[in-house]
């Protein structure tokens, strides 16, 4: 009986799914990913608005990580198109199925697109008067930080970030129903937030609207940070992920 689950069946899918991508028409493709930054900013939001509400220490980073896996749950169900999930479309490549200027042509418009759609929701916040000052003083701590972190630090963090939200999505494809999906996913994405590891469309929000809000970031902070969390992200899931379960699909393969 031909096995649906494990590397070769996610191999095989993710090269299918690569070649329905590249033949999407542009607007297609960019508005699928304007979603997914905004339902990435829509996880966020609840997140940043749970976390400053609760003062006990711990207990609001836990309960914000519990409410931020509702964005990336709402990209996949609504097969929106996230920059992070997609660096695994390298899988193509490896399989010489696509060329590496089509994928990175690809990632580049979902990221773009996934950037105006952070920004949106940014532009929005502080207009909509949904934080306090608590809330505002969380955001811009947050990304403060997120901007401090030398190159290095930045880099595994990002590339730990992807290896953890790649592998839920793995999960996702593996589950055999819509609740083990949401279920496992949720888990995975949990994980991802309470690490505090970097991914870079999240980021986008973060850093956005903690400008509008008066934060002292310039253009050189949030492109230093998007760049280099990007990469890192990249590297997670496109390269180690996607690459090792590739190879474990063709290993078997020629065996």
């Amino acid at each position: 009986m031909k096995n649906s689950t494990g590397p070769k069946a996610l191999t095989n899918y993710i090269i299918n799914s690569t070649e329905n991508k590249l033949n999407k028409s542009l607007i297609t493709l960019l508005l699928q990913a304007f979603l997914a930054g905004l339902y990435i900013a829509i996880g966020a939001v609840g997140s940043l608005k749970v976390s400053a509400s609760l003062a006990v220490p711990g207990l609001g980073d836990f309960f914000g990580a519990v409410v931020f896996p509702l964005g990336i749950i709402a990209v996949i169900v609504m097969q929106a198109e996230l920059y992070t999930s997609n660096c695994m479309i390298m899988t193509a490549v490896y399989a010489r199925k696509s060329k590496l200027t089509q994928i990175i042509r690809v990632l580049c418009l979902i990221f773009f697109a996934n950037l105006l759609g952070g920004i949106f929701a940014s532009f929005l916040t502080p207009a909509s008067g949904i934080f306090n000052e608590a809330g505002i003083d969380l955001i811009i701590n947050k990304a403060l930080y997120k901007v401090s972190m030398p190159v290095g630090q930045l880099l595994a963090n990002a590339i730990f970030c992807n290896i953890i939200v790649c592998t839920g999505v793995c999960l996702a494809y593996n589950s055999k129903d819509e609740i083990t999906k949401i279920i496992t996913m949720w888990l995975a994405i949990t994980v991802f937030v309470i690490s505090g590891t970097e991914h870079v469309v999240a980021n986008m929000y973060y850093l956005f609207v903690a400008k509008f809000y008066g934060a002292a970031l310039s253009a050189t902070d949030i492109a230093y940070n998007l760049l280099v969390s990007g990469v890192g992200n990249f590297i997670g899931g496109g390269i180690i992920v996607a690459g090792i379960n590739f190879l474990i699909a063709y290993k078997n393969k020629q065996e």
